[in-house]
């Protein structure tokens, strides 16, 4: 039995009586293909039971709702939307049609069968259809329609009183329902936030009840995954009877919306049952804390300090924030503009609870040196609790971008690119390194090109916080102190220069170039050129963990296996693969596909040279190999397409002894 639509038209013949002598008899009314009952329906199940002719033929039984079947303008369009979903499903497991059929195909008397997952006061369609095994299950009768339609969920009358008592910004809620065997579930929210589900224009455009049970099942979720069981779950969510409900840490000043409506909870799930009823409160100002804090600051260097902030009480959540100081605000008036400028991320911001510490191994990193800092402290839930505490520093002076000194070395060089590593002399200073064919350096240009860019991530900056410094942006994305860097992109047996462009940490403009020719030349392609052969692909299901151990890895999967061969003179074998088709080497070059594939190559033995991999059914591939020869010099890549489909699915045994063999 499936989930689908079917229909069957009964056609009615009419035929004029004429008055004669020789009149043949009526014929005897043939059986019906199938004999469909409904036996029972509920609001979200049908139990019927099916007597086919032909108890032996195989069929096909589902249902659609009414208004979906409706769509279909002839009967033979909808059983060929059913084949189309049953080949899809098929395809998604590794399987053919025909393979998969008598997964979901019926077979003679069909006695209390279910159909649950419904929805309520909904008309259905129970729709059968035989269809011919041997001849590649084609259908083999007419449709048969028989309608149904689930019950109504039972229009509860219940009313809600909630009284609403509001102290600072938390709210008590006592809710007495008329009706105390109803269970319950109430949610509050700001009004902002419902009316941009529910009412704005620009938002979502919800009704009210699909709002409701839309906020219930995000509650359920964020509950289930925190670990709760279904009956925790329940616990926490859904009241029944008079019940006293307390939220703490409500937005202040804001109205807020409850809304509450009655459930009725069975085997079939939950389901609403009265109309939601809505109330309105408006919090008042953030309960205020006797909190207060202690903020110590030491060891400060260039780029790093140490400090404390030890709050009087370990209960009350506050906000710590360490920032650069324009050397005149007061705790006064930063803390407010704090709060502004993170708006609905300050609950986020303000979780931190008891003490606060970076220091000894793990000292606080700062954008840069000789700056000032501010480290502020201050309460908050749902509003501003207690008064700010600020301490301000300087770090050390830095270096001078007029001294400031570079050296390159190299690494890992490959024909497509290398490991560059460099070595400042200050860590102060700010630097973007770049390398480029030797010949096509263009000073100007790439002055032009980075200052550009930064302007990019200090405007993108800028538009998420309109506080953040310039500074603050290199330390974001830029370089300082010694790094090492991949180049790639290049070609093999080229000669390759480098430049380091260094940065202004107040304007972020390049103040001084460094220049590096001749840094590497990519390795020239050696001799070794592997290939790819397709062994097979099999299906997960069928192995189930037979061979590799791990059912649940590879059920719904498909296996690709590939071989590689022409492995001559090889001294190391690696290979990887990526999704997609990679074979064109016009469209994605070896130089491209080493910058996507750098560091997810992995070697394989030269001696078994299979590779096994867990992909997806449906889905093109291309496996890549390389090999490096005797001398070390790395080859081209091999590349084979391989997309595994039901149809080109290989026989399990074939894989199993090949596993058996290598083993």
């Amino acid at each position: 039995m499936r989930l689908f639509r079917l229909f069957f038209l009964f056609v009615a013949l009419a035929f004029a009586a004429c008055h004669h002598e020789d009149v043949e008899p009526k014929p005897t009314p043939e059986k019906a293909d199938f004999e469909v009952t409904i036996e029972s329906t509920t609001r979200g199940s049908v139990v019927f039971s099916v007597e086919p002719k032909d108890m032996e033929a195989p069929y096909l039984c589902v249902v659609y709702s009414k208004a979906e079947y409706e769509e279909f303008t002839r009967d033979e369009f909808v059983v060929e939307t059913i084949f189309q979903q049953l080949r899809e499903e098929a395809s998604a497991v590794g399987k053919t049609f025909v393979e998969y059929m008598p997964d979901v195909v019926d077979r003679g008397m069909l006695e209390g069968a279910t159909f649950s997952g419904l929805a309520a006061d909904t008309e259905y369609l129970l729709l059968l259809f035989g269809v011919d095994e041997a001849n590649g299950y084609k259908a083999s009768t007419a449709l048969t329609k028989k309608e149904f339609r689930t019950t109504s969920v039972a229009g509860l009358v219940c009313d809600f009183k909630v009284s609403k008592s509001v102290e600072n910004n938390s709210v008590t809620l006592t809710v007495v329902p008329s009706d105390k065997e109803i269970k319950w579930y109430l949610c509050t929210m700001p009004v902002d936030q419902y009316n941009h589900y529910v009412t704005a224009e620009d938002g979502y455009k919800m009704s009210e009840s699909y709002f409701y049970e839309y906020y219930f099942q995000q509650e359920i979720n964020a509950l289930l995954e925190q670990g709760y069981s279904e009956q925790q779950v329940i616990d926490a969510l859904i009241h029944q009877g008079d019940q006293q409900l307390v939220a703490k840490g409500l937005k202040e000043y804001t109205d807020y919306y409850t809304l509450v409506a009655g459930l009725i909870i069975d085997s079939e799930g939950i389901v609403i049952c009265t109309d939601v009823q809505r109330d309105t409160y408006t919090t008042e100002g953030a309960a205020k804390s006797e909190m207060t804090f202690e903020i110590e600051v030491w060891d400060i260097g260039q780029m790093e300090a140490s400090f404390r902030i030890t709050p009087s009480n370990d209960k009350d959540k506050y906000c710590a924030l360490v920032a650069p100081w324009d050397g005149v605000s007061t705790a006064d008036e930063q803390m407010p503009r704090i709060v502004e400028q993170w708006g609905g991320w300050m609950d986020v911001m303000s979780n931190d609870r008891g003490v606060v510490e970076h220091a000894g191994a793990n000292p606080f990193k700062l954008p840069a040196a000789d700056t000032d800092y501010y480290i502020i402290a201050f309460g908050y839930d749902g509003g501003i609790t207690t008064e700010a505490v600020m301490k301000t520093f300087r770090t050390l002076p830095g270096g001078s971008l007029e001294e400031v000194e570079f050296e390159i070395s190299t690494s890992n060089i490959s024909p497509y690119g290398f490991t560059m590593n460099i070595t400042s002399s200050d860590p102060t200073i700010y630097y973007v390194p770049g390398a480029c064919v030797a010949g096509e350096y263009d000073e100007e240009l790439f002055i032009g090109y980075e200052e550009e860019a930064f302007a990019y991530y200090y405007d993108g900056s800028k538009s998420f916080n309109q506080s953040i410094t310039v500074c603050e942006v290199l330390d974001q994305y830029y370089f300082n102190g010694n790094n090492s860097v991949k180049v790639g992109g290049l070609r093999p047996d080229t000669e390759i220069m480098a430049y380091i462009y260094a940065l202004d940490v107040h304007t972020g403009k390049v103040a001084k170039s460094y220049t590096f020719d001749n840094v590497a030349r990519t390795a020239t392609l050696g001799e070794a050129n592997p290939s790819i052969e397709l062994v097979g692909y099999f299906s997960g299901d069928e192995e189930a963990g037979t061979l590799f151990g791990d059912a649940n890895a590879t059920r719904g999967k498909a296996i690709t296996v590939v071989k590689y061969n022409d492995l001559e003179d090889v001294r190391t074998l690696f290979t990887t693969m990526v999704e997609g088709d990679c074979t064109n080497s016009s469209t994605y070059s070896d130089v491209e596909l080493w910058g996507i594939t750098d560091g997810y190559w992995k070697s394989c033995n030269v001696s078994s040279p299979y590779t096994f991999y867990l992909v997806d059914w449906n889905v093109e591939q291309t496996a890549l190999a390389y090999a490096t020869d005797n001398t070390g010099k790395m080859g081209a890549m091999a590349r084979l397409y391989t997309m595994p489909t039901a149809e080109n699915k290989g026989d399990i045994e074939v894989l199993k002894a090949l596993v058996a063999s290598l083993e």
